[in-house]
């Protein structure tokens, strides 16, 4: 089961109907919800969702980040994304280029095959994070942090919105 951790973001709800077309339960939850819910989480995977906010609004998100570090499958889009990049030690900067509704081609190894795969993606970002040595890049842009991930930690963390219902094979 998933825990979607709404930000207020129109792209909410395509992300909950994708992972409902997979047949995954699914709970969503807004964050004007107390505190005291998140002790009792029961889902296995919490996924960060995106939205307008900033990080330095994200307190909740970190007291959820602090608890379950490790212990659940932590999953971050776009703003949630920079927040889970923020929480281990990147910095957000601003773009010197806008992505918003923009197709754009997108590479990333696949290290088990040793092999690059090529994706078309729509970005809705001007925004990204600087890497860091904790977390793993696996985009092809050295300086930005697009996709990252850390087994070890259960972190994975997409910067694009793969969910977009005009990206081509939106199947991360």
């Amino acid at each position: 089961m998933i825990l979607f951790l709404d930000n207020y973001d129109s792209f909410s709800f395509n992300i909950i109907k994708k992972i409902n077309l997979k047949n995954l339960k699914i709970n969503s939850i807004s964050y004007n919800i107390k505190n005291l819910f998140f002790l009792n989480i029961k889902e296995k995977i919490i996924l960060f969702g995106p939205g307008p906010n900033n990080t330095l609004n994200s307190n909740l998100n970190t007291i959820i980040i602090d608890k379950f570090i490790g212990k659940k499958n932590l999953i971050g889009i776009c703003l949630g994304h920079q927040i889970l990049s923020c929480y281990f030690g990147s910095m957000v900067f601003k773009l010197n280029y806008f992505n918003h509704g923009q197709y754009n081609n997108f590479f990333y190894f696949v290290k088990k095959y040793k092999i690059f795969i090529k994706k078309k993606i729509i970005f809705y970002n001007s925004l990204s994070c600087n890497n860091n040595y904790i977390l793993k890049n696996i985009s092809n842009k050295k300086k930005e942090f697009f996709i990252f991930y850390n087994k070890k930690i259960k972190v994975k963390s997409y910067q694009f919105h793969f969910e977009s219902l005009i990206s081509n094979n939106n199947n991360f």
